[in-house]
């Protein structure tokens, strides 16, 4: 029998210069537990448009807190626009 161990993926805004996570209005840390999940890739591109929030890049974090992957926004934005 095998047992499908579903991962919970986070979908996070990260200061590219400080690599600090969005956590919420004005506030930032370092702990990806405690970042805001947006938990679809649109809303932390609307969010981060709308309050012109500069020099980020997505990140999704996993359970293990060591997996986060990063794209940067300019990269997101060219793969959306092209679609």
């Amino acid at each position: 029998m095998f047992i499908l161990a579903l991962r919970h993926m986070k979908t996070l805004l990260r200061q590219t210069n400080t690599r600090l996570y969005f956590q919420a209005p004005g506030k930032w840390t370092d702990d990806q537990s405690r970042a805001l999940d947006f938990r679809f890739i649109d809303r932390a591109l609307v969010y981060a448009g709308t309050w012109g929030i500069k020099d980020i890049e997505l990140a999704f974090a996993f359970d293990d807190p060591l997996t986060v992957t990063t794209v940067s926004l300019e990269r997101t934005a060219v793969h959306y626009a092209a679609a």
